[in-house]
């Protein structure tokens, strides 16, 4: 019997991703293979895994990342080599800002599971307290905030992920919707009037008027949501997967007590950073054929459509997308849920661009945390944060759009 062997997903904090696995013992009988499951590691350990592959290893499938993508290139097959035809299929039932995600300069490199974009979590209780409505700018949730501070209302008004590569996404976001850029072309562009403005209204948010919860600088994604969960803030920018969580009574003290927004705005319009998960191939595999054939049964149409309603992730597949909301036409918290998700899809998703995204957070990351934390100016922080990776900008003209 032959053997495939997979680098997945999963571990501590990640557990939700493993679900999807246990679809694996079905192509394990269809098609009269074993699936090896190496190592099931959380984001950092495979970006980690990742950065020690040397072409040697007998790895056949491993976990991706539409925004580390062309980080990790050079590790993955292109899936049209193996099966052109199922392929296609499936590239042409994405949302056209995630089919140019997976795609660099015509390899199809990621078969994507799910497309995540995060959108404005809140409490419907402390709204109707004070009298609001969901903000639909930035300056709005300001405004909030402060109301919400003013009413002296035993939570903190908002938070948000400010270490590592989620701050830099969070700040990308912001700096786009007041209507600048991450990058253009071949160049950074964060270093602009419309930069300094995001990362000062950041700062203001913490340090200025305190509206944030105060162990903000700290925290990373699943510590946003855990301060959401257990009701110690009114707003956050949360992603779907979290969803169900929230709304278990088993799991969340705030299940019966939140709704789902639009994000906020600027004078740049609305833009909402987004990525996906998927698998991969291994270039170098010896079993591409039947590599290939795995990564794309895991993401069928089927496979979606169960991930998407045992966890609450946004199906990466546009057909499975328009299933979940026939199905849930009687169920007013899914329709509202996914209609707010769709709409963020279509018209605000924003990709990342940059070539060596890894390595250019990890430099800029806690230069743009000392000024959240009021330790910096925010114009030398970006002055300081480009000096630190205009290197990279040569990777750009190879890999970039």
């Amino acid at each position: 019997m032959d053997v495939l062997n997979a680098v997945l997903i999963g571990g501590k904090g990640f557990e939700p991703y493993e679900v999807l696995y246990s679809k694996i013992p079905d192509f394990e009988r269809k098609y009269s293979i074993k699936v090896n499951i190496l190592h099931e590691f959380s984001h950092p350990e495979l970006n980690a895994f990742k950065d020690n592959l040397n072409g040697g290893e007998d790895v056949d499938v491993i976990s991706s990342h539409t925004s580390f993508l062309r980080s990790y290139k050079h590790l993955y097959l292109d899936l049209t080599e193996t099966d052109p035809e199922s392929t296609k299929i499936m590239l042409n039932d994405l949302p056209g800002p995630l089919k140019k995600a997976v795609t660099v300069k015509g390899e199809v490199l990621i078969a994507p599971r799910f497309i995540d974009v995060s959108s404005l979590h809140y409490r419907t209780s402390v709204f109707n307290k004070i009298g609001e409505e969901p903000p639909k700018t930035w300056d709005e949730l300001l405004q909030v905030a402060i109301k919400i501070k003013e009413n002296k209302i035993d939570m903190y008004p908002y938070t948000f992920a400010a270490r590592g590569h989620a701050l830099v996404g969070r700040f990308m976001e912001i700096l786009h919707s007041f209507g600048g850029k991450l990058i253009d072309g071949e160049h950074f562009a964060f270093y602009s009037q419309e930069g300094i403005e995001a990362l000062q209204f950041l700062a203001d948010l913490h340090v200025k008027y305190k509206i944030t919860h105060p162990r903000t600088p700290d925290f990373f994604y699943d510590d946003v949501s855990q301060a959401f969960k257990t009701g110690e803030v009114v707003m956050v920018l949360d992603w779907p997967g979290w969803d169900y969580v929230f709304r278990d009574p088993r799991q969340s003290s705030i299940w019966d007590d939140f709704s789902i927004a639009l994000p906020p705005q600027g004078k740049g319009g609305l833009w909402v950073y987004g990525g996906s998960h998927g698998l991969s191939v291994i270039r170098w595999s010896k079993r591409k054929g039947l590599a290939t054939t795995f990564v794309l049964f895991m993401v069928s149409t089927e496979n979606q459509y169960f991930e998407s309603k045992s966890q609450g992730f946004l199906p990466a597949r546009t057909s499975v997308f328009a299933m979940l909301l026939d199905s849930s036409k009687d169920n007013y918290f899914e329709n509202h849920r996914l209609s707010v998700y769709r709409k963020i899809i279509e018209e605000a998703y924003l990709p990342v661009k940059v070539v060596k995204w890894r390595e250019f957070t990890e430099n800029i990351w806690p230069i743009l945390n000392k000024a959240v934390r009021g330790e910096i100016k925010a114009e030398e922080a970006l002055k300081n944060a480009y000096e630190k990776v205009k290197h990279l900008e040569k990777f750009q003209a190879e890999l970039g759009e």
